[in-house]
């Protein structure tokens, strides 16, 4: 959110013909009024963000605003008023209102009070093309917009940019790499009148526009190849990033991207694909870091995920409301909440192993046929769940009262408890400690043993869930008045959930299996399954030994400190052994899980949506504290203000998702082509691109951005590839960048679009530049992060984690930087100093800059210098041409543009001053004789120049 001064005041030497609210009124509430009567604080029960606190009465009972009366409105009499403790605003807070506002305001009420929304929150719709004073100059629908703005300013278009430069441009802008050579030779020679248009389209069916675009899509996911917080270790995710760069070259609809990342593995039987599109939504930091709360990164990431949808698809500060209403717009702080219940009930819970997560194929050729494996195994999964919580709910159980509790590594204590005999951990519990629990034999034979854990304070739990754990052993021995215990065996273990974590029957194997991990909210239950009933004699004593798990995050004990046992002499459970069915869908699990196994694999977090029995109840947090829980959410849901939920629409992510992609949404349309013209012209129809509220900036051409929404929606069926065709190829687009004199003074930022753009490279497309005009870039498609070379003294991980740098000469040093290892506590330095993120949280638009570090960073950066010795190898290497020559065509490799005479004349006279140099004072670090040197350091020189860095 911008700071209040930074909002342009409406200051109007004359009022419209009928004011209009939103354009007139509101921003005069948001300049001087709602820091004390809005969102945040409403003083003396005032706001002047909502319609009805307005129009109703403040604490001393006098109305606000009655509509057709400006005297008898209390507003307008506090800010006419001259006494200092009436007059609004006080004196302490800023200076009175203007002449102009108050006319604005008193004719408002007079006209009678009419509210509309602001702009954004209401529906885009279709604009006729405007009368312009050039139509021969307009190419497309773009066009007469901005030819129509520059008419009332009074000012003419540039004349078009010519074709190198226009190739360079739409080169970089639309797959992030310079056209070579050739390819400008063959535009400049081609007389056809479509010849622009058949570069573009070239460049859109590159492999190479997805990687570009994927990696401003990236900003947004807050993509990163490790946690962020605490350890910040590595993480599997670059699977993602593929799916991206493949969705981008695929021309994939924007609306069926928007619902894949959002709720993918909510569609029908979802594909891998769809599945891997879904950790657009794991990409949140988590935080191993010892003694931290799992719980609390929990709510942190289902807080990120609300704030973060609102700002890469609705450009709102969404995040303003979780402590308290909108300062600006009318979004309650319990909307928030309601918005939030989407996010609240999937699995994930900051758990160190980053569950849930699916097996992906390295080979991009095989996830068909992994989707295929996992779908069969989920499926056999649910239908065994389906026959075991059948069976055991219709189980009559009978509790175990005379029960005995000792423990190894903990103290037990036993209590009755709804007709239940429990045990319960006393004082501090150890982890890997065993509870043994003791009960007498009733002489009848024991099919199953159902085991229960349960949070100590059922109630609380519900609202801060309590530390779980998980057994790692669970064994059952008769213990006869004299001698040694005899082992029962074990055959089956069934666990309460659907889609286990974990395999619950690895408990009866010693390793990590069935368990509250790592957080209990409610009571647990599994059933085991001896191979043959439990039957024990006179004065024998059945031990049932729970060895639980160690401990998680350096800090808790995985130790169950609540449970209850009961058991059954049900023959159907030991039928359960032997039944056609279960039997069947057990060997489907087991031999897909083998087969699944042997695909060579990554894994990948991905979203999943909680079983009904495990569902959250979300809560209003109050001031944004998650431990100070206020009113109990009903219902997912999003703000009053904006159009409901589809009609039929699931109260899940996936019916968020169809929200968002309706074309009832008045903003997903038009806060995404605000982003793609904010990436090829610097900056959006709307400046603020973080923010389309009534706190941002307005946009500079408003029937355009709406023009254009309403269309990428309609017309272009939400392919992105025809929106950015629209836009480079309008008139508009191929402007020539030079400034005329007096534009610089009347349009230092070019909101007028009065000349074309010019942008500095982006951190990737100044390395992938580098790398192009060196001839070092390696085209290798998707794939594991790659290492490119590093500063000296750079990686010092707080973790074992390594930076593998290829050698020198292996295609795996030169890939493009949208591949390159992603760490956010040490990000590629390179692209920090050319403005990238970090990426620990989501980025709307990267604030451009020009500083010397950029420079510095060209000359001396290992990278860089390597580029630069093979560009110098490349010039030297020229078939019989002459020093001048050979420079001309490094100048054009680095800059597409053919260098000026005067320019030549520098580099010449630079080139023969270091070789007199290097003779003198021979450098081996520069090369390995004078003319080699002389050559490195011009091509470092042509990498750095200004007309190599822009676009």
């Amino acid at each position: 959110m911008i700071p209040r001064c930074l909002i342009p005041l409406l200051a109007l030497a004359t009022v419209h013909a009928e004011v209009d609210f939103a354009r007139d009124v509101q921003p005069i509430f948001n300049a001087h009024c709602v820091s004390c009567h809005g969102g945040v604080k409403e003083a003396g029960e005032v706001s002047f963000i909502y319609r009805d606190k307005v129009l109703g009465k403040g604490e001393s009972g006098a109305p606000v605003v009655v509509p057709g009366n400006p005297d008898a409105s209390e507003m307008i009499k506090r800010i006419i008023s001259k006494d200092p403790d009436e007059v609004m605003p006080k004196p302490e807070h800023g200076p009175p209102l203007p002449a102009a506002e108050i006319e604005i305001l008193r004719q408002w009420v007079k006209e009678g009070a009419k509210w509309s929304e602001h702009w954004s929150f209401v529906k885009p719709q279709r604009h006729p093309a405007p009368s312009v004073s050039d139509t021969e100059w307009c190419r497309n629908s773009i066009d007469p917009f901005i030819m129509a703005r520059l008419d009332s300013e009074k000012l003419k278009p540039s004349t078009e940019a010519d074709r190198a430069s226009l190739l360079r441009r739409a080169s970089l802008d639309l797959i992030g790499l310079p056209p070579s050579p050739e390819e400008v030779k063959t535009f400049e020679a081609d007389p056809s009148p479509d010849a622009y248009e058949k570069q573009v389209d070239r460049l859109l069916a590159s492999p190479a526009f997805g990687e570009r675009w994927a990696s401003v899509w990236m900003d947004l996911a807050r993509y990163a190849d490790s946690e962020g917080l605490g350890l910040d270790r590595r993480r599997e995710v670059w699977k993602f990033r593929d799916w991206l760069i493949e969705a981008y070259n695929n021309d994939m609809p924007f609306d069926q991207f928007t619902t894949e990342q959002l709720a993918g593995d909510l569609l029908p039987n979802p594909t891998l694909d769809q599945q891997i599109a879904t950790t657009f939504q794991r990409l949140t930091q988590s935080n191993e870091e010892g003694g931290t709360d799992d719980e609390e990164f929990r709510v942190a990431a289902v807080l990120d995920r609300t704030n973060t949808t609102w700002e890469v698809w609705q450009g709102q500060t969404f995040g303003c409301v979780q402590c308290h209403s909108h300062p600006y717009d009318p979004i309650q702080h319990e909307e928030y909440y309601k918005f939030a219940e989407f996010f609240n009930q999937t699995r994930d819970s900051d758990l160190s192993e980053d569950l849930p997560a699916i097996k992906v194929p390295l080979d991009r050729a095989r996830h068909s046929e992994a989707g295929q494996l996992a779908h069969t195994i989920s499926q056999a999964e649910s239908d065994l769940h389906d026959i075991h919580g059948r069976l055991a709910a219709s189980t009559r159980w009978k509790p175990v009262d005379d029960l005995e509790a000792s423990g190894k590594g903990t103290k037990l204590n036993m209590i009755r408890q709804d007709g239940y005999a429990e045990f319960r951990t006393e004082g501090n519990v150890a982890s890997n400690s065993t509870h043994l629990l003791t009960f007498p034999s009733d002489h009848s034979a024991i099919t199953a043993l159902r085991i229960e854990l349960l949070p100590l304070d059922e109630a609380q739990a519900r609202l801060t869930p309590e530390w779980g754990s998980f057994l790692k052993k669970i064994e059952i021995s008769i213990l006869p008045e004299n001698g040694p215990a005899r082992p029962v065996p074990l055959a089956r273990l069934i666990g309460d959930e659907e889609h286990p974590l974990f395999d619950p029957e690895a408990s009866l194997h010693g390793k990590q299996g069935w368990g509250p991990y790592s957080k209990i909210d409610r009571p647990r239950w599994c059933v085991v399954i001896p191979q043959e009933p439990i039957t024990a004699g006179t004065n024998e004593r059945i031990q049932v030994s729970l060895a639980n798990g160690g401990t998680i995050i350096s800090s808790f004990p995985m130790v169950s400190k609540r449970g209850r046992l009961a058991t059954t002499g049900d023959q159907t459970w030991s039928e359960l052994l032997t039944r056609d069915d279960v039997s069947r869908l057990r060997d489907t699990i087991a031999g897909s899980n083998k087969t699944l196994a042997a695909i060579p694999s990554t894994s990948v977090p991905v979203m999943r949506e909680l079983e009904p029995a495990a569902r959250r109840q979300t809560h209003v947090f109050v001031r944004g504290n998650w431990l100070d829980k206020g009113e109990a959410v009903t219902k997912a849901d999003v703000p009053a203000v904006f159009p409901r939920l589809p009609e039929g629409a699931p109260a899940n992510r996936l019916g968020l998702a169809r929200w968002i992609t309706s074309t009832d949404n008045p903003l997903t349309a038009r806060v995404a082509v605000n982003r793609f013209w904010l990436e090829l012209f610097g900056t959006g129809i709307v400046e603020t691109a973080e923010d389309f509220g009534s706190s941002g900036v307005k946009p500079s051409h408003p029937a355009l951005l709406d023009d254009l929404a309403v269309r990428f929606q309609t017309d272009y069926r939400w392919s992105v590839k025809r929106l950015l065709r629209e836009i480079v190829t309008s008139a508009t687009y191929r402007q020539s960048s030079v400034i005329r004199p007096g534009m610089a003074e009347r349009d230092q930022s070019n909101r007028l679009l009065a000349r074309g753009p010019r942008q500095r490279l982006t951190a990737e497309m100044a390395r992938d530049n580098a790398l192009v005009v060196s001839g070092l870039l390696v085209s290798q498609n998707y794939g594991s992060p790659a290492f490119p070379p590093l500063p000296p003294g750079v990686w010092k991980p707080f973790v074992n984690d390594t930076w593998d740098t290829p050698a020198e000469g292996d295609p795996g040093r030169y890939r493009r930087s949208v591949y390159t290892y992603w760490k956010r506590s040490i990000p590629y330095p390179t692209f920090s100093t050319f403005d990238a993120p970090s990426r620990e949280l989501c980025n709307k638009r990267r604030i451009v800059s020009n500083t010397p570090l950029q420079a510095l960073t060209m000359l001396n950066d290992p990278a860089f210098d390597e580029c630069s010795r093979a560009l110098a190898r490349h010039m030297r290497d020229l078939p019989a041409t002459g020093i001048r020559e050979k420079i001309a065509a490094g100048y054009r490799r680095s800059t597409s543009l053919e260098a000026t005479p005067g320019r030549l004349d520098q580099l010449e006279k630079l080139y023969e001053t270091l070789v007199g140099r290097f003779k003198t004072t021979p450098d081996p670090k520069a090369g390995n004789n004078p003319e080699s040197a002389a050559y490195n350091v011009v091509a470092s020189v042509l990498m750095n120049i200004d007309e190599a860095l822009v676009r």
